[in-house]
C-alpha cells in the first residue's frame, strides 16, 4: 500500500493501489465543458450523454469503495475483484467517449 507519512503520525494511506488514467480524466473534463454549454440534444444523443453520466457516477462510487476497502484492509482477492471491475469501466468509458464529445461537438457547430 503506498503511504505518505505525516510528521508525528501513523502512515496515511495515499492511494488504493489504482492510477487513474490521464487521458480518462482529460477526457472527462472535456465532457463537464461541453455539458456546461447550452446544448440541443437530439433524443439518442441524450440518452447517451445520460448513460456515460451515470456510468462516470457509478465509477466514482466504485472508486471510492476502492479506497474504503483498501483503509480497512480487505482481502486482496476482494480488493483484485474491485480493482478489476473499475478498470473494466474505465476501459468502456474510454472507449465511449471519444465518439461521444465528437457528436456533443458537432451540436455546438
Amino acid at each position: 500500500m503506498n503511504e505518505r507519512w505525516t510528521q508525528g503520525q501513523q502512515p496515511v494511506p495515499r492511494r488504493a493501489g489504482y492510477e487513474e488514467s490521464w487521458e480518462l480524466t482529460y477526457r472527462v473534463e472535456q465532457l463537464r465543458e461541453l455539458v456546461g454549454q447550452e446544448l440541443r440534444l437530439e433524443p439518442e444523443l441524450a440518452d447517451a450523454l445520460e448513460d456515460t453520466l451515470a456510468r462516470l457516477v457509478q465509477r466514482n462510487l466504485r472508486l471510492r469503495g476502492l479506497h474504503r476497502m483498501v483503509s480497512a484492509e480487505r482481502e486482496a482477492e476482494d480488493l483484485a475483484m474491485f480493482r478489476a471491475a473499475l478498470e473494466d469501466l474505465d476501459r468502456r468509458l474510454m472507449h465511449d467517449l471519444p465518439d461521444l464529445l465528437d457528436r456533443l461537438r458537432a451540436t455546438l457547430l
